[in-house]
């Protein structure tokens, strides 16, 4: 963890006193913060499922760690789907597929054109 501290042009990094024990950064920022946020992050706090996408605007999609859990996720219209961490849980086939299968229903029925924007 490291952020980066203008002086004089120039960009000074400095090491979070954790980085080099990530067990110890996460029970620090755990229990000092209530939970895991680096001090230079700034949470922010999602918007409805389905609040309208002002004109004009694209909207970010943001998912991670499904681990083949994806049934019953209320996904919001947006532009851009990104999601990172893991989507399966024991790397199966089986599981790629049903991700695969669940891109393809979210593109078309979420993804696509909000009919309220």
């Amino acid at each position: 963890m490291a952020h980066g501290i203008p002086s004089q042009g120039k960009v000074t990094i400095t090491v979070d006193e954790y980085s080099s024990n990530p067990t110890q950064a996460f029970t620090h920022y755990n229990i000092n913060q209530s939970r895991f946020q680096p001090p230079h992050v700034h949470m922010v706090d999602p918007i409805p499922y389905d609040t309208p996408k002002p004109a004009g605007h694209t909207r970010f999609v943001c998912v991670s760690d499904t681990h083949s859990r994806t049934d019953g996720i209320q996904m919001p219209y947006g532009d851009i789907l990104l999601h990172t961490g893991d989507f399966t849980e024991l790397g199966l086939p089986s599981e790629v597929k049903k991700f695969n299968d669940w891109l393809d229903l979210v593109s078309h029925c979420k993804h696509g054109r909000n009919p309220n924007a």
